[in-house]
């Protein structure tokens, strides 16, 4: 007894160690964590991939100084153009242009447009003319640099001062707004995604658009998809418009600080009659489901008539050896998986490699129909019902396993055990069959190569004639 369980746990104790160094040299391919700590704590020769991509104290003070801050608040500047530079403008006016690779004004600034590679960030500030960024943000003071939330607690203080104004419009791929400010011109274009808070004069229009339970549209709200999400109290004065005169979905969100999409049921609104309110989409995910099914039970159903004969053998695998079954399944899973990887990385062993994908799932499939067909056979003689046809207890089976899909957790991993049951029940049909065919190939080709050799030793020897006897006339 004792020598079968140290048997047992050296098999396990094999095969942790093939997964542990299977890992540690993907880690070394792709130069994860993995292999930057093995080499920097062995001191390695590869700890040098690293070392040259480790930026040095003088990239980091450059990086440091990128900023450069402009507060003097009797300053006015006519025009500001620093495209390589991230600038903070804390006080002061730039009456024309301000363009930089970033922009942040702070509530005792004005400009008069901003252009910024990538962010365009205004704290209280006001802008009289357009703003251009890839990313924008309008916030009522500085509180919003560090604030995540765009429904945070507004200060009336603020109203009496700069409190985050654009006279102009608000243009760039992802647009935030926070409650307390003001657009008087438009927010967005077709390719935008907008989380809005705030007041707009204008037109809102993008691809994804949040509207917070605090935000107010005077305009229309124009969106390329075909849905809109609304926190409760968020009002829309105008139209909701598809631009290809879809009909439209409101989605109603909880009000969350999270630039998130929370489905639950649709919100109030007062826009044309033509829009099309959606509850949830579980109807959607049944119609899908049929398909899928169908696909599933015209798989195994081809495979179970190519291979009757191996799902036959399978299924009394499963049914007398059910922990070996699962042994095998679960190294040949274990060894194959990361086999098929490591070989198609190599321009030699792509075909291999290919060939090893089909025939693990190849196995997967003609084991899970005789898992199915087991399943099937059970529960019809289990509830008596006789003389049913084969055909129908396969299908019997494939309708329960492929509906554990249904059942959180349990049913998935029902399915997975399942599965690598039946890899390994067929496995241990064809790996047999491959090392005996195997076998013979090797001892047909030494015969053959030991016949060639001999054939070859015949023809190279010389033939002697004995002319000793041989008489002249």
């Amino acid at each position: 007894m004792i020598k079968k369980y140290l048997k047992l746990f050296l098999k396990w104790f094999a095969l942790l160690l093939v997964m542990i160094s299977l890992a540690v040299a993907f880690s070394f391919l792709e130069k994860g964590e993995l292999a930057k700590e093995i080499s920097f704590s062995l001191n390695l020769p590869s700890k040098a991939m690293w070392q040259e991509e480790t930026p040095t104290s003088t990239d980091v003070r450059e990086s440091a100084n990128q900023w450069e801050f402009l507060s003097n608040p009797s300053e006015i500047i006519p025009e500001l153009k620093e495209p390589s530079k991230r600038i903070k403008l804390m006080n002061g006016q730039v009456i024309g242009t301000l363009e930089a690779k970033e922009v942040r004004i702070y509530q005792d600034a004005q400009v008069g447009s901003i252009m910024a590679k990538e962010m365009a960030a205004i704290y209280g500030g006001t802008v009289t003319q357009d703003v251009k960024g890839s990313q924008v943000i309008l916030a009522p003071d500085m509180r919003a640099e560090h604030e995540r939330n765009p429904n945070y607690d507004f200060d009336p203080e603020i109203e009496n001062r700069n409190r985050g104004i654009v006279y102009g419009n608000l243009i760039g791929e992802d647009i935030q707004t926070f409650v307390g400010t003001t657009i008087m011109g438009n927010a967005g274009s077709q390719e935008s995604r907008l989380d809005l808070a705030g007041t707009i004069q204008g037109n809102v229009t993008g691809k994804q658009i949040i509207l917070r339970s605090t935000a107010t549209i005077h305009g229309n709200v124009i969106t390329s998809t075909e849905s809109v999400v609304m926190e409760p109290g968020a009002n829309v004065l105008g139209k909701i418009i598809n631009t290809e005169n879809k009909a439209i979905k409101i989605v109603k969100a909880e009000p969350s600080g999270d630039n998130l999409f929370h489905y639950n049921t649709p919100n109030r609104y007062n826009g044309p009659e033509r829009i099309v309110v959606q509850d949830d989409n579980i109807s959607f995910l049944f119609l899908l489901w049929l398909p899928v099914l169908l696909g599933i039970l015209a798989t195994l159903f081809i495979t179970y008539g190519f291979f009757t004969g191996d799902a036959a053998i399978s299924m009394e695998n499963v049914t007398l050896r059910p922990l070996k079954t699962l042994w095998s399944g679960f190294v040949s899973a274990a060894l194959g998986i990361p086999l098929v990887f490591l070989l198609f990385i190599t321009i030699i062993g792509i075909p291999i490699s290919i060939a090893l994908a089909i025939t693990l799932v190849l196995a997967a499939l003609v084991g899970m129909s005789g898992v199915c067909l087991k399943i099937g056979h059970k529960v019809s003689s289990t509830f008596d019902l006789k003389q049913f046809p084969q055909v129908k207890e396969m299908l019997l089976g494939i309708l329960l396993v492929a509906h554990l899909v249904w059942i959180p957790l349990l049913g998935w991993l029902v399915l997975l055990v399942l599965g690598i049951m039946g890899l390994g029940s067929v496995t241990m049909i064809w790996y047999p069959r491959f090392k005996d065919r195997w076998s013979l190939w090797r001892q047909s080709r030494k015969q053959k190569k030991e016949d060639s050799t001999t054939e070859k030793q015949s023809e190279e020897t010389p033939i002697n004639i004995d002319c000793g006897d041989v008489k002249s006339e």
